[in-house]
């Protein structure tokens, strides 16, 4: 694995090499092009340069199907402001426009040259060492190999010769309304579903219309509460973290992992039921095979991503002026010191009582609560539960 800095340099390096290395690929059967990339933070990182400045630090993110930058560094960067008549639908179904930018040139640190790439401006950076993020379109133009145990993005620009030793999944490179994705086929604890690929994505999830068809929505088993969000207007959305003792993709079994359910009835764009994120995809050497349309994989023998969840275990909403409990994680501490769905948390500021309530295991939560008028002092101490 190497280090974000060295992911730059190394782009300055082979970039400066780009005219010399397409000449040398000019021939036959040309050997693949690689671009290195970085697993880490739970997030996979490219190095690639603008209109010649750079490079800059862009996020991979497959399960978007737009490729976006930050709206001040495409202002510094002078790049082209465009008419675009796309909008985006942020979590909790609010349609936004956006600013659109295009780039003269986008040049990886392999030498490849995308002329003219679209990028959609977003307000705030994902990442704060990030400028933006490529979508899912850089990934499909070639055959593709996604190997994080070498820290390599090879490109086969014509055409992989073999899929040898590589097991094809159940998957499609799809288009629906012309927005494309990566999507395969897979099951959480006997749920099947179709899930998008997405390494923009640390673990796996699932919306809003599967989770209330699947079942997995449930109060009577353990669960932390969380909220997600993204980019749009929409705010954010209540969430459920769960541990599923099975996924299965294709023959591969995953075993004891987090899975993020949307609460049922979350507005779900396209007919997919959730993403497929790193927490597998990180474990697996991925292969895209675009003239089949067809996603192939091997496990690469890398230990799993480390996941984690929120142990403040409460969902707070304001009704009335007040902060009321409207979820607490099933099994949590918080849950077992007595409060309840309906309680009132005494206090002004939401994010400040969620900020004292959350923390690393050990830490000692005091609130005051009111339940029929009642107040009350609960404390307890924080500790993960499942």
């Amino acid at each position: 694995m190497i280090g974000r800095r060295r992911l730059i340099g190394g782009g300055v390096t082979l970039a400066a090499m780009a005219g010399m290395a397409g000449r040398a690929l000019a021939a036959p059967d040309r050997a693949p092009v690689v671009n290195r990339i970085m697993l880490t933070e739970g997030r996979v990182w490219m190095a690639a340069k603008i209109n010649g400045n750079g490079p800059f630090l862009f996020i991979v993110d497959t399960g978007a199907t737009l490729s976006f930058i930050e709206d001040a560094f495409a202002k510094a960067q002078r790049l082209e402001r465009v008419e675009h008549s796309g909008h985006m639908v942020g979590y909790g179904g609010k349609v936004a426009d956006y600013s659109w930018y295009s780039a003269r040139e986008v040049m990886l640190a392999n030498g490849i040259r995308f002329r003219n790439m679209l990028f959609t401006g977003v307000g705030k950076r994902a990442s704060p060492d990030a400028v933006g993020s490529f979508g899912v379109g850089l990934f499909i133009s070639y055959d593709s190999d996604f190997d994080f145990m070498k820290g390599e993005w090879r490109a086969y620009l014509d055409g992989r010769p073999n899929f040898d030793g590589l097991t094809r999944l159940p998957s499609r490179l799809s288009k629906e309304n012309d927005v494309p994705r990566i999507e395969v086929d897979a099951s959480i604890d006997g749920f099947e579903g179709d899930f998008v690929v997405d390494t923009g994505a640390p673990g796996m999830t699932m919306n809003g219309r599967a989770a209330a068809k699947s079942g997995l929505w449930a109060s009577d088993r353990p669960y932390a509460v969380s909220t997600a969000s993204g980019l749009g207007d929409g705010g954010h959305i209540r969430t459920r973290i769960y541990r599923a003792e099975r996924i299965k993709v294709g023959p591969f079994v995953f075993q004891d992992l987090l899975v993020t359910v949307d609460k049922p009835g979350t507005l779900s764009e396209g007919r997919n039921d959730g993403l497929l994120g790193l927490s597998i995809l990180s474990q697996l050497h991925l292969t895209t095979d675009v003239s089949a349309g067809l996603l192939y994989a091997t496990p690469n023998g890398a230990q799993r991503l480390r996941q984690g969840y929120p142990l403040g275990a409460l969902g707070l909403e304001r009704e009335d002026g007040r902060i009321v409990v409207d979820d607490i994680g099933a099994g949590s501490p918080a849950a077992k010191a007595g409060i309840r769905r309906g309680d009132i948390i005494v206090g002004d500021d939401i994010g400040a009582i969620l900020r004292a309530a959350d923390g690393a295991p050990g830490k000692q939560v005091s609130l005051k609560i009111e339940r029929g008028g009642v107040r009350q002092d609960i404390g307890y101490t924080l500790a993960p539960w499942f």
